[in-house]
């Protein structure tokens, strides 16, 4: 009934879960049933007992996620009652960003086409500066905006990254840049859902206050897989080098696909980043490598070759040069250190635990 809002006509239940409740035929349909009901978000009439993520944790996990990338604008597409905004906003605040809210106008609505979505949304980003950061209130949302944001000419994510809720991956991995989201553990929700009505329909009182479940990690994808850069040529170097270290690539290849000459995209990069493409490189690989080493039992040639370098010699080079240690020195006793924020794929060829 969420798509298409008809109200269930069975009436032979014992108990009823219900999502987002907020209408007056739903909650009268519910009444009349006179069973034990559980909601499933915060919507619910407040006569039932409800479980359900926690919105504030929500959008404060999306904003620390997009400041631990050096965003320090940080903008909510949505509603000014949207409740993952407060959390959000306070996180942005709390860290010194700028916080900037792209509201539709009345009658306008975050799930509308791409087109309509450019005619509100242009005006209020050209008035901003870019790299920005743009969470939606759900997944649902992302992928319209960022259709609007690349029919309007910017990049996603090096100008403009965006990040969702509800890690669904039938929406997330099918949007033209793939969303990034934060795990709002719809699974526990619905199981503590349903472990509470079962204890209602059993007889026990219900609890005196909502039940709020703590969002999960980001899943990091494509659309904000990048550290922000100022200079558009060198995070485009940088999103080239984090999608394409495992390919047997080089200074050579990165400047091939930025429109400036190879020694002025050098500059750029050594300026935004404070290390080469050279060292770029190395540095994703190395770090790819280490989680190999220490996570599965892969031979070291298979772990050169599974992570962009050009043999076992040239990782042992580069293990000398970043670890101090060789690969099989590392295995036995070294510790993976703290390489900063390194791409997504970075650790997603070991076999599941």
């Amino acid at each position: 009934m969420s798509y298409t809002g008809q109200v269930p006509d069975g009436s032979d239940v014992d108990g009823m879960l219900c999502w987002r409740a907020n209408r007056t035929d739903v909650t009268g349909f519910m009444r009349g049933l006179d069973v034990p009901v559980v909601g499933l978000d915060r919507s619910v009439d407040h006569t039932w007992p409800s479980v359900s993520c926690c919105d504030e944790s929500i959008g404060r996990a999306a904003a620390r996620h997009l400041l631990a990338r050096g965003h320090k604008a940080l903008a909510f597409c949505g509603p000014a009652d949207a409740p993952r905004l407060v959390g959000f906003k306070a996180e942005a605040e709390s860290a010194g960003a700028r916080f900037v809210r792209l509201a539709p106008p009345e009658g306008a609505s975050v799930l509308s086409s791409s087109e309509a979505i450019r005619d509100w949304m242009g005006p209020m980003l050209s008035s901003l500066r870019v790299p920005l950061a743009v969470m939606v209130a759900e997944d649902l949302e992302a992928a319209p905006v960022i259709d609007a944001l690349v029919g309007l000419g910017y990049s996603v994510p090096e100008q403009v990254a965006v990040i969702g809720a509800g890690n669904d991956p039938m929406l997330c991995d099918v949007a033209r840049v793939p969303v990034s989201s934060v795990d709002v553990r719809a699974h526990e929700v619905g199981y503590a859902a349903a472990r509470l009505l079962d204890s209602l329909m059993a007889g026990s009182p219900p609890p005196s206050t909502p039940r709020r479940i703590e969002p999960g990690p980001v899943k990091v994808r494509a659309s904000t897989d990048t550290v922000v850069l100022s200079n558009l040529h060198a995070a485009r170097a940088l999103r080239f080098i984090w999608t394409r270290y495992r390919d047997p690539i080089n200074v050579d290849s990165v400047s091939e696909h930025v429109p400036v000459t190879r020694r002025r995209l050098q500059t750029l990069f050594h300026e935004q980043l404070g290390r080469t493409m050279q060292e770029e490189i190395a540095r994703v690989r190395i770090a790819d490598a280490c989680l190999m080493l220490k996570r599965s039992r892969m031979r070291i040639h298979r772990i050169a070759t599974l992570t962009g370098f050009k043999s076992s010699l040239h990782f042992h080079r580069t293990s000398q040069s970043v670890l101090g240690m060789g690969p099989k020195a590392f295995r036995e006793a070294g510790t993976i250190p703290d390489f900063g924020v390194l791409p997504a794929r970075v650790g997603d060829q070991l076999s599941p635990e």
